[in-house]
């Protein structure tokens, strides 16, 4: 029961957090430095990182992803101030920020159902993804981890949808959801990118490797379903 409580005092920070960030954004306010609290920033890592834990017992995914808005937030903030730099600190922070995020929509999309990955598809987990790991216009940060890391969960993600899930939770070929990815993965010149990084010169993290089989997954989609 405590539990419970706290992860639904968990959301509303997270929530509310986003939000507010969400609508800076939509003013199009300039990045002042001193406006974002080293506090509150770390309270909001601890409060992913505790989420990310719950995540991991199952009887708590389906709160998580119930709660209103709560999917949403942990999607947005995937993208937390991605190729904004001001400061040593305040940058490692808000990719802490991101990672805790990505881990919990990563968890959500392993353990997840069918109806949980329906959830990820409309919240625009191809979307996020696709613009982790893009570096190409700026669009993205140059950090191999991170991007090694996204072209390994789209890969996943794109293989139990156009394959099923062979472990629990089983589910049956997602094609619409497999479909919906697709689009929005486009939409954000994915498969582009996914070119560019097949020939990354660096290939740390086996980046060359995730990207090879990323971009593969992506045909295999478009022949079944075509």
């Amino acid at each position: 029961m405590l539990s419970k409580l706290k992860v639904n005092e968990t959301a509303r920070a997270l929530v509310s957090f986003t939000d507010s960030y969400t609508q800076n954004k939509q003013r199009k306010q300039n990045e002042q430095p001193e406006s974002e609290s080293i506090p509150s920033i770390t309270k909001i890592c601890s409060s992913l990182q505790f989420l990310r834990n719950q995540i991991l017992e199952n009887d708590t995914l389906k709160q998580v992803i119930q709660i209103p808005k709560l999917l949403k937030s942990i999607t947005t903030l995937s993208l937390y101030k991605i190729g904004i730099h001001i400061g040593q600190e305040l940058d490692q922070m808000r990719f802490e920020i991101r990672s805790w995020s990505t881990d919990c929509l990563s968890w959500i999309r392993y353990l997840g159902d069918e109806q949980d990955q329906s959830e990820l598809v409309n919240n625009g987990y191809g979307r996020v993804t696709s613009i982790s790991f893009s570096t190409a216009g700026g669009k993205g940060e140059e950090q191999d981890d991170e991007i090694s890391n996204q072209l390994c969960r789209i890969y996943h993600f794109l293989r139990a949808l156009h394959y099923g899930n062979t472990y629990q939770p089983y589910f049956q070929p997602l094609p619409l959801l497999v479909r919906n990815t697709e689009e929005q993965m486009e939409e954000e010149g994915a498969d582009e990118e996914l070119d560019a990084q097949m020939n990354n010169n660096k290939n740390r993290w086996s980046i060359r490797n995730w990207a090879n089989r990323a971009k593969t997954m992506t045909l295999n989609c478009f022949i079944r379903r075509g």
